[in-house]
């Protein structure tokens, strides 16, 4: 799992960049919030991503009760990221009843420059 200590840029984690693109987000849908998938999956997306590099492990049940969407679509919704090879499932060790979710390694590197190209036309700071 990819640790945000050790994930920088220009002095920020990428943990600090997945946070202030959720603020961006969040402030995008209080504005307008489109009904769509589109944004279901940036909120899935960044879900993932603030917990993994937080060294946090996420389930599939947890992006399900944190995001606005019915059960049955967001599972639908990581299915088939799981099946786009953008993110990984697997189950718990202690539990198979548990499917962790993280962002896949070659999405990850997409994703982290997605952020370092946002945050060079919109600063963080």
């Amino acid at each position: 799992m990819v640790n945000a200590r050790t994930q920088t840029r220009a002095g920020s984690s990428y943990l600090d960049l997945v946070r202030w693109a959720q603020e961006v987000r969040r402030a995008q849908n209080a504005l307008y919030r489109n009904a769509g998938t589109q944004n279901l999956t940036w909120d899935v997306l960044f879900l993932i991503a603030e917990a993994q590099y937080a060294g946090q492990n996420l389930n599939v049940s947890d992006i399900c009760v944190s995001v606005a969407a019915s059960k049955s679509t967001t599972l639908k919704l990581i299915a088939q990221l799981a099946s786009n090879g953008v993110v990984d499932k697997r189950q718990k060790e202690n539990d198979s009843r548990t499917q962790l979710v993280t962002l896949n390694d070659a999405f990850r590197k997409k994703f982290e420059a997605y952020l370092d190209k946002v945050t060079e036309s919109f600063p963080t700071g």
